[in-house]
């Protein structure tokens, strides 16, 4: 996109979050650019917020309306380049997901929303949080969607979508837990709230399958659709009971098959020779120490000193999602944009020596969450990364006195 061209879209944008209504901004755009691919879109948004020209916050509202100003000419440039149709595939499953997710919208929810505004009475209110409760599955759709799919766009230099869209995900989900919460708590219903929840969730499903998938394609080729096939499973699924080609274990067997047909069944890296890994303090095989650090209580993850991820462990009991697509992403687009400034001030701390460490904690429902991060430098002080462990320790907040014998 031409530089003219970037600076209307600049005002566009400004206009938006000016107030200026959808229908006015769609029928400029549609004068001015006619046209435009999303991938000249994304491309044009990164520009402007990496010169400083706009802000994420910006952007984010222009995401609020990206399906109708934008979605038609998007899904137009890419009708001969559609997401895949193979039952099974990362891509499918994600598309039958969002038609899940309509449907109960349409059916379920509507039906609960519908009989508490009629009855008003406990019995309706307990429905439509159940409905909502429901609607909060969703959380392992958007999981998969920001630890799988945008690592690779953001390989291909498309980063500003995805931060755009991890922060509407994050508006999303604070909207169901304030709903949820208030709900539970005093038996009162947000209404209003609640509709900016149902029309934020299904502006999203739009945004998803115009503009997201459509670009997806053009980053991933069959090996990244393998890895994500390999690594959905751990995050979960949702909204795909019953939708046929959609199941979990459709998505299984077409990892499965395919892997299998490219030679690529375990993925996992081969050592190139027997010869075990010798350490300053002791040496072990690779498979000794693989397994020692799956072993440590909570989960450990290193980012070099490129602001890279490096490595994670594996543990069986994680406290936070962690997928192999991760290894080689910024570290910084690997968080929310809220919390996007306290990750680069906290690193920027540790490499200038400010600091050597940092804990927060977070209270999650019974869990109790603490995650440290450590300044990892050498015998000469030198920076060479960071190190974060994250523990789940709601059981050792309580203990009390001693335990000097082995339990029954």
């Amino acid at each position: 996109m031409d530089e003219q061209k970037i600076v209307k879209l600049k005002a566009i944008i400004e206009r938006l979050h000016a107030g200026v209504s959808s229908a006015d901004v769609k029928k400029e755009f549609e004068a001015e650019f006619g046209s435009v691919s999303a991938e000249e879109l994304a491309a044009a948004e990164r520009k402007l917020m990496e010169d400083g020209e706009i802000q994420v916050e910006q952007v984010q509202k222009l995401c609020d309306v990206h399906a109708s100003v934008f979605g038609g000419s998007v899904e137009e440039i890419h009708q001969g380049k559609q997401v895949d149709k193979t039952p099974g595939h990362p891509a499918f499953v994600f598309i039958k997901e969002n038609e899940g997710l309509k449907a109960f919208l349409d059916g379920d929810f509507a039906k609960a929303v519908q009989t508490y505004k009629a009855q008003k009475d406990e019995n309706s209110k307990l429905n439509l949080l159940a409905a909502l409760k429901t609607l909060s599955s969703l959380e392992k759709h958007y999981l998969r969607k920001e630890n799988l799919f945008f690592p690779y766009l953001e390989k291909a230099g498309i980063t500003a979508p995805p931060k755009v869209m991890w922060g509407v995900d994050d508006e999303i989900r604070a909207l169901w837990k304030l709903v949820i919460r208030t709900l539970e708590s005093s038996s009162e219903v947000l209404e209003a709230e609640l509709a900016k929840l149902e029309e934020q969730v299904r502006s999203m499903i739009d945004k998803e399958n115009n503009i997201l998938l459509p670009m997806l394609q053009g980053c991933m080729d069959g090996d990244a659709w393998l890895t994500v096939g390999r690594d959905s499973a751990d995050i979960g699924y949702c909204f795909n009971g019953g939708i046929e080609g959609a199941s979990p274990s459709d998505a299984t067997t077409w990892y499965r098959w395919n892997a299998s047909m490219s030679g690529k069944e375990d993925f996992a890296p081969k050592q190139e020779d027997t010869g075990e890994i010798v350490l300053p303090s002791g040496h072990m095989s690779l498979d000794e120490l693989t397994w020692m650090l799956n072993t440590l209580p909570g989960d450990v993850t290193f980012v070099g000193v490129d602001d890279k991820v490096r490595y994670f462990s594996e543990g069986k009991d994680r406290v936070f999602p962690r997928t192999r697509s991760i290894v080689g992403r910024d570290v910084a687009h690997c968080h929310p944009p809220k919390s996007l400034k306290v990750v680069e001030k906290l690193v920027e701390d540790f490499k200038a020596g400010r600091k050597d460490s940092e804990s927060f904690w977070i209270q999650k429902g019974t869990m109790f969450i603490l995650i440290r991060y450590f300044a990892v430098r050498n015998e000469h002080g030198e920076y060479l990364g960071v190190l974060e462990v994250t523990e789940e320790i709601s059981s050792l907040r309580s203990l009390e006195g001693q335990k000097t014998l082995l339990s029954e």
